[in-house]
């Protein structure tokens, strides 16, 4: 059974979302560290969007961070990018963890794009850190190969996962999925059948 395991990003590239197709079941590693000036709540819609976090310890995890003022942005976000995406913009929640924001919007953009692949939250899993702890979650979902975007070459090779087959899926990077001609199209669809 393939498993794709990959940290909360908000509204990231259409390749996160390949790489959850691909996945006989997917994990949202939403205990991971949250790390500053990565792509977990930011991204080009096609220019750099930075939906803003409260302070937080330099130590915080994913699903302990909060929006600062998710409101605020949702208007910021509309007006900077001159995206419709307030299916989307209206699933951030102020009051829930930036993760739990997070894999609200990927379930929602996976329904929109007939992705069912089982997606699973890491912080429900027992694991260790580090690629051991990775290989706790794949072997307590039921899987015998883990598949990862090209950035993890970097940092994985097969040596590391045993008898665990490790594969890469070749993606583009790209903006956000919000600019992808998928969702354009789909949200024009639903415009239309709305009139």
């Amino acid at each position: 059974m393939l498993i794709a395991c990959h940290q909360p990003y908000l509204f990231p590239y259409k390749g996160y979302f390949d790489l959850i197709r691909v996945a006989d079941k997917f994990i949202v590693y939403d205990d991971a560290k949250y790390m500053k000036a990565k792509y977990v709540n930011r991204n080009y819609f096609p220019n750099l969007f930075t939906f803003r976090l409260k302070k937080h310890s330099d130590y915080a995890k994913m699903n302990e961070c909060y929006f600062s003022d998710i409101e605020e942005d949702k208007i910021l976000f509309e007006k900077k990018t001159g995206l419709e995406a307030g299916r989307y913009l209206d699933l951030l929640k102020q009051e829930d963890t930036l993760s739990d924001n997070i894999v609200r919007t990927i379930k929602k953009i996976c329904k929109d794009l007939k992705i069912d692949t089982k997606i699973y939250l890491a912080s429900k899993i027992k694991h260790g850190k580090s690629v051991e702890g990775l290989i706790d979650m794949i072997r307590a979902v039921g899987g015998d190969a883990y598949v990862n975007l090209p950035g993890g070459k970097e940092l994985y090779n097969q040596k590391m996962f045993g008898d665990i087959k490790l594969s890469f899926l070749e993606t583009e990077v790209g903006p956000s999925i919000l600019c992808s001609d998928e969702l354009c199209t789909l949200r024009k669809k639903k415009t239309r059948r709305s009139q």
